[in-house]
């Protein structure tokens, strides 16, 4: 591609023939080098915006990237749901609604369970990371930077060490 450039066989090859031996060549490597280098940083800065193009602020994709930056050999972190617990809203038989509760002696199976506003669905977040401990504990600035960057716009997270 246009952007593919070995500089340093470029300029060899722009001297003209009565000029190529190695003095020369040695030369004009040495003046090429700082055109070089900034060369190498561009192409990594290039390589660095198409990865964050291929990468959007879904929980598949967010997930990837954290796994990808943080932990690229056991990939531990997960993105679990902001609810940890369905809200289940107790009725009385007489207000007509589609759940309300049941003794023992009536035999309704299945159990209810009664969590706290604390363990239900009103925690206010859209999405958790799970990150393990020694992850967290090194890179917790990191990972916040990272997960700002890809979210979307009005989610809202927490990060919690496994």
């Amino acid at each position: 591609m246009w952007f593919d450039i070995d500089w340093y066989k470029y300029g060899g090859s722009m001297l003209p023939t009565k000029w190529r031996d190695s003095t020369t060549v040695a030369f004009v490597k040495v003046l090429l080098k700082p055109i070089n280098q900034v060369y190498y940083s561009w192409f990594n800065w290039r390589i660095d915006n198409i990865y964050k193009l291929e990468h959007t602020g879904q929980i598949c994709s967010l997930r990837g990237s954290l796994n990808d930056k943080f932990d690229p050999i056991d990939r531990r972190i997960y993105i679990g749901d902001g609810q940890q617990n369905p809200t289940t809203y107790i009725y009385t038989e007489a207000e007509s609604q589609d759940v309300f509760t049941n003794t023992e002696s009536e035999g309704k199976d299945g159990t209810l369970f009664v969590y706290t506003e604390a363990e239900t669905a009103d925690t206010g977040l859209d999405f958790i990371v799970y990150v393990p401990f020694e992850i967290l504990n090194r890179e917790i600035y990191a990972i916040k930077a990272h997960i700002e960057f890809y979210k979307e716009g009005g989610k809202r997270y927490a990060i919690i060490g496994t």
